[in-house]
């Protein structure tokens, strides 16, 4: 009989073990807001197209909050560059670069797409 008593001491144990860490875990999702943790849904930012300017340098269209930012990127700056406000002029640009990568091509190396959608959003 003494052997059941521990078998079912431990079980508990385990238990009341595994029910702490879930509760800690429900309390860490809803104290954090979900920032470290896995979340389902669509993401918030979204990289459309990028193109390398040099080494550790970038040019990169990103979607965020329903608007279409053209950034520049180092490795410690992220600078804005533009706005695409034309739909069209979006649909076209996304559809170029997902047809063939850009390449740089200009004397500051800027793809031709980049300085495009730069000029009309400016």
């Amino acid at each position: 009989m003494e052997i059941w008593e521990s078998v079912v001491r431990m079980v508990s144990a385990l238990g009341v073990v595994l029910a702490l860490i879930l509760g800690l875990l429900a309390v860490a999702r809803s104290a954090i807001g979900r920032r470290f943790l896995p979340v389902s849904g669509a993401p918030v930012v979204k990289i459309l197209a990028s193109s390398p300017l040099g080494s550790r340098k970038q040019v990169m269209l990103v979607a965020v909050a329903g608007e279409v930012l053209i950034l520049g990127t180092t490795a410690t700056d992220l600078v804005p560059l533009g706005k695409i406000t034309d739909p069209e002029q979006l649909k076209l640009l996304l559809a170029d670069t997902s047809s063939a990568r850009p390449s740089p091509a200009s004397d500051d190396g800027r793809s031709a797409h980049m300085q495009e959608a730069h000029r009309v959003s400016c």
